[in-house]
């Protein structure tokens, strides 16, 4: 799934006038169950997770401060960066698309709480 057509699911789940500024609102609501792990502030450093800072702009496992695990190190070289339907994949069954990751997450069953993590993930790359 290509960005284009990531974007116009989007806008068929998210109502609203402001196509982006509602993709903001929702995705950073939704990002909330996230932040216990991860932040989305550069440099960010602490949490139990990597920094998801510019996602698609780098490296799959590219947060150079964080220890990532064998798995994910595994996964990264096989898949260069972060996109829609790769994320969509992942928020979905982490575990299915990396298995043995150490990520304490099940997944997300809702598709359209997923679009709106992944579009405010999105937004500021």
């Amino acid at each position: 799934m290509n960005l284009a057509r990531f974007l116009a699911l989007v806008a068929l789940v998210l109502p609203g006038a402001a196509l982006a500024h509602s993709a903001n609102q929702s995705g950073e609501r939704a990002f909330q169950r996230c932040y216990s792990c991860h932040s989305v502030q550069k440099g960010e450093k602490g949490l139990s997770g990597p920094s998801l800072d510019r996602l698609s702009k780098r490296p799959i496992a590219g947060d150079k401060a964080f220890a990532y695990s064998k798995a994910f190190q595994a996964f990264a070289a096989r898949n260069r960066r972060w996109n829609p339907e790769l994320l969509d994949r992942f928020l979905t069954n982490p575990e299915a698309l990396i298995p043995g990751n150490q990520m304490g997450f099940f997944g997300l069953r809702k598709p359209e709480e997923r679009a709106a993590i992944i579009a405010y993930l999105m937004a500021d790359d």
